[in-house]
């Protein structure tokens, strides 16, 4: 149990303090946006670069892993897309509903906790991870919106166009692949370099979690609660449960990767989620809320997810 607070405490910590910096005008709430660029920009491609470049040449396969992952998202998202249209549980058109259920904070929350629990070798897993999950929940929250009657659908040919845009474009599928040219090259990193590379990315852990803090507190709270309610049960509870069962029973994945897929799985809703709805003028208030709540009842649930895990009765 110490083990865990050791880890979930000191992550928390520093989204608290973003949160009260934001909230007493310490620090204004756009230097959230700023930092978060140099997380995502700069801090988690040197720490991916520099992961992958070194890393044993016998590494898994993704496709098990992605497997898990996007599997169990796919099931919440059809249940949530079930429940969005036949109840009124979530007032927002069911792929605003979908992506607030689905869509994780990865960026920001999973990968800072999950190398503060595991160390870097979770970086490739969870690097793998955010190279695709962004793009393909996004656009699938758009074809399903248009498909529903919000707009012209988009050819086959532009939806590939626009993942591939936007995977080329992506600073963590760019660093997984210079990493990986790299380490075919056999040349090693020079300890400056690497020196470089590793103050970098030990840096964008705790500005991931204070810049996560500081861009809570933009978040409304405002009524929508069975809404809210219902999200967060989707997101924390029913798709790690989803992915447990795809990775344990179905794909077979390896036993650390499938602590990885659990551990992104049971991740609040993420800020896309938001974009998403208030882009689409649907579902503004759940979402908002979901996000919210979501991370701070996160502390919780997370806290027994890793007790589980250590207990290995995952």
């Amino acid at each position: 149990m110490s083990s865990v607070l050791t880890t979930i405490l000191p992550v928390f910590g520093l989204i608290a303090l973003g949160f009260v910096c934001a909230r007493t005008g310490f620090i204004g709430t756009a230097a959230g946006q700023g930092l978060s660029q140099v997380v995502f920009n700069l801090a988690m491609p040197a720490l991916l670069f520099r992961t992958v470049a070194v890393i044993d040449q016998q590494s898994l396969s993704p496709w098990p892993l992605w497997a898990s992952l996007f599997g169990g998202i796919a099931v919440v998202w059809i249940v949530t897309t079930i429940i969005a249209r036949t109840t009124s549980l979530i007032e927002a058109v069911p792929a605003s509903a979908a992506m607030g259920a689905a869509f994780g904070n990865l960026a920001m929350l999973g990968l800072p906790l999950a190398v503060a629990h595991f160390g870097e070798r979770a970086a490739l897993p969870v690097g793998l991870i955010l190279s695709i999950h962004a793009p393909i929940l996004w656009l699938a929250a758009v074809l399903h919106i248009k498909s529903s009657g919000r707009g012209q659908l988009p050819s086959v040919l532009a939806v590939i166009r626009q993942l591939v845009s936007q995977l080329i474009r992506n600073p963590i599928v760019l660093a997984l692949l210079l990493g990986t040219f790299w380490r075919v090259t056999g040349l090693g990193l020079h300890p400056v370099p690497d020196r470089f590379l590793e103050m970098l990315g030990e840096a964008g852990v705790p500005m991931a979690l204070v810049a996560l803090g500081l861009t809570l507190a933009g978040y409304s709270l405002k009524g929508q609660w069975r809404g809210i309610i219902t999200l967060m049960m989707l997101k924390l509870l029913c798709l790690p449960l989803a992915v447990w069962v795809i990775a344990r029973h179905i794909v077979g994945l390896d036993p650390f990767w499938t602590e990885i897929a659990l551990v992104l799985a049971a991740m609040p809703t993420g800020a896309n989620a938001y974009l998403f709805a208030q882009r689409y003028a649907s579902g503004t208030a759940p979402v908002s809320g979901a996000i919210a709540v979501g991370t701070a009842l996160s502390l919780i649930t997370l806290s027994m997810l890793f007790l589980v895990m250590d207990m290995g009765l995952v």
